[in-house]
């Protein structure tokens, strides 16, 4: 059980609109925990969700934010951008937009540097493929993936979040073992003291997502150094989504 407050994160990628807003309002408009509870929704509903729940704890987050901070990049959104709208947190590096659109552990640090300089909370995402994992990477990966993002980055344990997301049991109904997301955030844990020193690393949340639903959250959550859990299937529905946070409670400060 970790002494970090836990941190769950709905990632509704591509889907979601109105009608899951309206959901997510008669589910959390009264967000009374010691969970800290986010919502990713696509761009255009950022606003949308914010306006929904204007007295709500609830973090609206974006589901990234662009390298530039502006000019001729149609399509593009900043981080600025993305904070006016009224999102606290953003997902940086997840798996789908590394595979999809190209990104890079190079171009996360220049997104990660423009989500603190613009007050977000960047959620840095990294995992491991299927092909890597049996190859037994698993930890020369995620190793390169934090040095290569995060050497020089300025900021403290309370300003960035980690989500371990195994590429292996994103959207295919194959979670890791409680155990095994254990060990690996342990180790992840023990390469940002080395980056950062061991009181970031202390104070620094580290979230698991792959597969994550009402039914395995709480076993994920009830482990050391397991501080949140990254959702993306299941928070399409408030309800599940709602258990799954509620699963986390058990784990607050």
């Amino acid at each position: 059980m970790s002494q970090r407050a836990p941190l769950v994160i709905a990632n509704w990628k591509l889907n979601g609109g109105l009608a899951l807003i309206g959901s997510f309002v008669a589910n959390f408009y009264n967000n009374d925990r010691k969970t800290d509870v986010g919502v990713c929704p696509p761009f255009i509903y950022l606003r949308d969700l914010v306006n929904s729940m204007p007295q709500s704890q609830l973090l609206v987050g974006s589901q990234t934010i662009s390298e530039q901070v502006s000019g001729a990049y149609t399509g593009e959104i900043s981080a600025q951008m993305v904070k006016e709208a009224g999102a606290r947190l953003c997902l940086i590096g997840h798996s789908e937009r590394r595979q999809l659109f190209d990104e890079t552990n190079e171009s996360c640090k220049v997104k990660l540097n423009h989500a603190i300089e613009s007050g977000l909370l960047p959620v840095y995402c990294i995992g491991e493929n299927l092909e890597e994992r049996e190859a037994g990477e698993t930890h020369a990966v995620l190793a390169k993936q934090m040095e290569e993002a995060l050497t020089e980055i300025k900021c403290t344990g309370e300003q960035i979040s980690i989500a371990y997301e195994p590429v292996w049991a994103i959207g295919t109904g194959k979670a890791a073992s409680a155990e095994d997301a254990q060990a690996t955030h342990a180790f992840i844990r023990e390469k940002l003291a080395q980056i950062f020193g061991q009181s970031f690393a202390d104070t620094v949340r580290i979230l698991y997502g792959g597969s994550v639903k009402k039914d395995n959250a709480l076993a994920y959550m009830q482990n050391s150094d397991i501080d949140g859990l990254l959702v993306g299937g299941a928070s399409l529905d408030a309800e599940h989504f709602k258990a799954i946070c509620d699963a986390a409670e058990t784990s607050a400060v």
